[in-house]
């Protein structure tokens, strides 16, 4: 006897109405997958079991019974409705919750590290196709009244379709995520492929799939249920609509707030972890806080760059973050009153007071925001980048990003694998630079080489080979004057805070070292170079053996001859006194000294040759000598200290503390679990009196090689900046560091920048007279 299967036609409006609900979840699955971070943290939690939801339940599930739907058997029949398929409400709930499942386990499998592992795409591919297809057959088992029978071939080309498909989009997907070039419209391509290979799985197998009425159901045939199905999968796919409608309208946000960010004084964090990647959020741009949107140049005294007071003063209160301790709340409560009030004019009486706290304010924001105490979010980068340009404001007119040019502030570290790891579970990504580059430029409004640049140097920065380790160099300190009628200082260009040096192969400086040194006292780089041939062939008239010492010194100063490239270093004078630089590494635990046997120069400030070599530059010579008073556990950093609470403690004593709905407004959204972060020092009073500031000076660890029997400081040598004279004989005065107790009244003592500046300021009137 011959089998009867009910002949069967489709609707089109369903197909196109499946497909449509295939891709609203697929595009919510990609949105909530480009966000994750770490396989850590509640928040990549959230998102994978988000992204499997919107996958397993809408763009697969939902898509099966919509596309179901347009199946319509005995077309024509008098009581059609009655003859259509009816599901097994056990089996249709399971045939839910096996997809969301099988597509949980497969994204998990992908993981979310920058990193794309071919074998885990092949396998998360893998099982995210089978369970397209698992979902299918298990819905179709659960079909009442009828008895489906499939042919072969369709059932092989759905699962080929359902695997490749989804295998391709995820990987497309993944790759671009990596690379930080997931724009909208490649997220939506993904989508498409992804939903594609969900319905092409559905009608490959439904065009193979024939149905025999099922005797055994008895009177199961009633009514048509295919209304209700759509009902129950459009309010599934609303709901994606409005998870998509929440992305969209937190991303335009979000991009309008970085365009007009680009206006303002804005503070970034630019965090790099051991291998060099830079953290950023998951849509590729560093983290920010705006320190204010209407910043009053005018009121200040000078045009705010790095040489500026208020820039100096912030470089070295972010090199000793427990100069805040007790003084944030006041602080915040300062700006919030100054906030409050309507300043109609350009000028602000004494507004560096006024940016400084906002400048703390937004440092201890940033901070919460990225789950870290303040004195791990690093240290002030020494250049100022100027956003909004004008030639790429005018890309982004849409956006109102033409109304000036704003400044870029960083905070630059460098963080431990753990607390990378950590950082990843709370949502951020941690990638190479150059991935992210283009997406931080457009942020800014500044060109792609530029940020290069600076990211480059940031992570520089950032690392240990930043500081000059323990050894013994060659060092080279030529000074320039400036148009602005101060001096500039020669410095790498890779590192502002050093010396053009080479590296003696040698640790410490023996006696007999010493005594070469001083027998070559003030003596030119080059009398000391043609000196050196005599030394080196005794048969040529040359009488003295040659020691290593001395063939090592000679190499090494004609190798930095050859780096700086410019004959003023020829006139170089060899200074007696090899400066001491303090060397410590906490993460490492190394502690040490550098020893730089310094030549000294003036430079003719017309110059060019020195300014053409871009393994050096020039910086102001103020700001410099300002940067060697910021090594770890300097005595100048307690004096800092003691300062800031005499400015700062007696202005906001008076000012109303913060209502607690105003410290919601400033704190961050943190994990309810989590604590907030807090200054690791000793907690002190926000109204700290004279007496109380005696507690700034921390206790350092016993073993600090650098304090012994009291706090570090230099002997005292007076230094101008400003003036050009000095005198004909000046004695060179001891300028390593000596043990003493900084008195009451916090004088700082002069550098060894300062001492050579003016030992060459000296020796240059010397020559002129």
């Amino acid at each position: 006897m011959a089998i009867e299967y009910a002949p069967q036609a489709f609707s089109a409006g369903y197909i196109a109405l499946s497909y449509i609900i295939s891709f609203i979840g697929s595009l919510s699955t990609v949105e909530l997958l480009q966000r994750r971070t770490s396989r850590r943290g509640m928040y990549n939690w959230y998102l994978l079991a988000g992204s499997s939801l919107t996958m397993g339940g809408v763009a697969i599930w939902a898509m099966h019974y919509i596309g179901n739907c347009a199946i319509i058997l005995y077309p024509g029949f008098d009581e059609q409705n009655k003859l259509q398929l009816i599901y097994s409400p056990g089996y249709t709930t399971v045939s839910f919750f096996l997809p969301v499942v099988f597509i949980f386990f497969s994204y998990l499998l992908m993981g979310a590290s920058e990193s794309v592992s071919w074998i885990r795409l092949g396998a998360g591919g893998m099982f995210a196709g089978l369970s397209i297809c698992g979902m299918h057959y298990l819905g179709q088992a659960g079909i009442y009244n009828y008895k489906p029978t499939y042919v072969p071939g369709h059932v092989v080309g759905s699962v080929v379709i359902a695997v490749v498909a989804t295998t391709i989009a995820l990987t497309l997907f993944f790759i671009l995520r990596k690379n930080f070039t997931n724009s909208w419209y490649k997220r939506v391509l993904c989508a498409i492929i992804l939903s594609g290979a969900v319905s092409g799985m559905h009608w490959t197998a439904a065009l193979g799939t024939v149905y025999q009425v099922n005797t055994e159901a008895g009177n199961r045939f009633g009514h048509d249920t295919r209304h209700m199905t759509v009902v129950i999968t459009i309010v599934m796919s609303v709901v994606s609509c409005f998870l998509m409608l929440f992305f969209a309208i937190g991303v335009k946000r979000a991009r309008a707030q970085k365009y007009n960010r680009a206006q303002k004084i804005v503070l970034a964090s630019a965090t790099f972890d051991p291998l060099g990647r830079l953290m950023v959020l998951p849509d590729g741009i560093l983290p920010t806080k705006e320190i204010t949107d209407a910043f009053r140049e005018k009121s200040l005294e000078e045009g705010f760059d790095k040489s500026h007071a208020i820039f100096q003063w912030i470089y070295r209160t972010t090199r000793h973050w427990n100069s805040l301790n007790g003084l944030l709340e006041g602080m915040k409560a300062h700006v919030q009153q100054y906030n409050s009030q309507t300043h109609s004019t350009d000028y602000v009486e004494d507004y560096g007071f006024i940016f400084r706290e906002q400048f703390c304010v937004a440092a201890q924001d940033l901070a919460d925001g990225t789950h870290r105490s303040l004195d791990k979010m690093g240290f002030l980068y020494d250049e100022i980048i100027v956003t909004g340009g004008t030639s790429l404001a005018k890309k982004h007119t849409d956006l109102e990003a033409s109304h000036g040019k704003g400044k870029f502030l960083f905070l630059v570290n460098e963080v431990t694998k753990s607390d990378a790891v950590r950082l990843a579970a709370h949502g951020f990504r941690f990638t190479s630079p150059s991935n992210v580059a283009e997406n931080i430029a457009r942020s800014m409004q500044v060109t792609k080489e530029t940020i290069t640049t600076h990211m480059n140097t940031m992570k520089h920065c950032a690392s240990a080979e930043y500081e000059l380790h323990p050894g013994v160099y060659i060092g080279c300190f030529a000074v320039r004057a400036n148009v602005k009628g101060s001096f500039d200082v020669l410095v790498r260009a890779n590192a502002r805070n050093q010396l053009p040096t080479v590296k003696l192969p040698i640790t410490t400086l023996e006696q007999t070292q010493l005594h070469y040194l001083q027998e070559q006292e003030n003596k030119t780089a080059m009398q000391i170079i043609s000196g050196s041939q005599a030394l080196r062939r005794p048969e040529s008239g040359g009488t003295l053996d040659v020691s290593p010492f001395v063939i090592m010194f000679h190499d090494a100063l004609r190798e930095l001859i050859n780096e700086i490239q410019d004959p003023f270093f020829a006139d170089a004078t060899l200074v007696l006194t090899p400066i001491p630089i303090p060397y410590l590494d906490l993460n490492k635990n190394e502690t040490g000294t550098a020893h730089i046997i310094t030549f000294k120069t003036m430079v003719p400030i017309h110059s060019r040759t020195i300014t053409n070599n871009t393994a050096f530059e020039f910086v102001s010579l103020p700001f410099f000598s300002l940067q060697q008073r910021c090594y770890p556990f300097s005595p100048d950093h307690a004096i800092h200290a003691r300062r800031t609470h005499r400015e700062f403690s007696a202005r906001i004593a008076h000012v109303p503390k913060i209502s607690q709905p105003m410290r919601a407004k400033f704190a961050n959204t943190l994990t309810p679990w989590q604590k907030g972060p807090t200054i690791t020092a000793t907690t002190l009073s926000s109204r700290a009196s004279s007496s109380s500031e005696k507690n700034l000076v921390l206790e350092y660890p016993t073993g600090n090689p650098f304090l012994n029997g009291g706090i570090m400081v230099s002997q005292s040598v007076s230094v101008e900046h400003d003036e050009a004279k000095g005198e004909g004989n000046i004695e060179m005065r001891a300028m390593g560091p000596s043990t003493a107790v900084v008195k009451e009244e916090d004088i700082e003592q002069p550098t060894w920048a300062d001492t050579l500046f003016r030992e060459a300021i000296a020796a240059g009137n010397a020559r002129r007279s």
